[in-house]
């Protein structure tokens, strides 16, 4: 401190502020990315900044309009992407399962059971087809889907978030996408001259006149479309392209799902019959690789499929001319 009274008091340099938002210098703190004091925004430090270019930035700079980098601003949302997981022991008993059901004819194995063949026999001797095949199919996919769910339950309901982006454009486009099978089919109908119709289908179609509407619902539209999907998208897709490129899965998944359908016939069928299930397994498929490998979404895409199928089929299908 001076002696001399017109000079200023002299103040001694005090150590750093103690605390948040203080530097060594005992100046605040400024973020990095963030324009120093007395820095223009868009100037980059060490330019001196030019009383004319008022809102101008050098060139090469970052443009004015924009966040720097190191500022707070809104972040670009990830496309959410889900991890089926690793194969498990369980997915293992659960694929032998299937194998064993519907492949190897192990649902055959329910016929053994003393008395079950008898509950579907006529007074005449003749037995109601409809009823007993679908009550084998009803014992496979309560057995099917308890083991896929004990498999799957975590990855399932996480794959739920793919809602969280896009939601309500996601859910819309579910009739979108059916509607546009339909008339994918509509087009090879008129192709072939003639409505196509393959055994599986028929099969359902004569089980509709035979089944009341809720089991057939529980079946139909609810088990079979949960298994289907874990199968042929969670597992064959979802996990297989861990070691496989995705998209050979996908066609390898949309091979299998459509010839599954044909199984009851040994695989005698006409290629044109096919197209319907080509069709639904291209877009099952490739929903299920955009919406990050939703498990859910694949579901209720198959769901909504089935729903409506067995809706016209208890409705509209009765009303229709014999034959059609």
């Amino acid at each position: 401190m001076t002696d001399d009274p017109r000079q200023p008091p002299q103040h001694q340099p005090t150590g750093p502020a103690h605390g948040h938002g203080s530097s060594s210098q005992g100046q605040p703190n400024i973020p990095a990315g963030w324009p120093k004091r007395g820095q223009r925004y868009g100037q980059p430090q060490g330019i001196p900044s030019h009383p004319n270019a008022v809102g101008l930035a050098p060139q090469g700079s970052i443009p004015p309009g924009s966040i720097p980098p190191g500022w707070p601003g809104r972040r670009p949302q990830d496309r959410i992407v889900l991890d089926p997981g690793k194969p498990t022991w369980m997915d293992l008993v659960t694929v032998l399962a299937y194998l064993l059901i519907f492949i190897l004819g192990g649902a055959v194995l329910v016929t053994l059971i003393p008395g079950f063949r008898e509950q579907f026999t006529e007074p005449d001797g003749t037995l109601n087809e409809g009823s007993f095949t679908f009550s084998i199919n009803l014992i496979s996919y309560s057995l099917l889907t308890v083991l896929a769910l004990i498999a799957c339950w975590k990855p399932f309901i996480a794959s739920f978030r793919t809602f969280k982006q896009y939601g309500w454009l996601k859910i819309g486009l579910i009739p979108v996408i059916w509607f546009a099978c339909i008339m994918v089919n509509a087009l090879v109908v008129m192709a072939a001259g003639q409505p196509i119709k393959s055994a599986n289908q028929l099969a359902i179609e004569e089980m509709t006149t035979q089944v009341a509407f809720l089991p057939m619902l529980l079946v139909t539209v609810f088990m079979a479309p949960f298994v289907e999907e874990y199968i042929f998208r969670h597992l064959m897709i979802g996990k297989l392209s861990r070691w496989i490129n995705v998209w050979v899965c996908v066609v390898i998944s949309m091979v299998l799902f459509a010839l599954i359908h044909f199984l009851s016939t040994g695989f005698n069928f006409d290629p044109v019959q096919v197209i319907p299930y080509l069709t639904l397994a291209a877009a099952i498929t490739v929903a299920y690789v955009l919406t990050g490998k939703s498990l859910a979404y694949a579901t209720i895409l198959h769901v909504f499929n089935n729903l409506v199928s067995i809706i016209v089929a208890y409705t509209l299908l009765p009303l229709l001319p014999e034959g059609m």
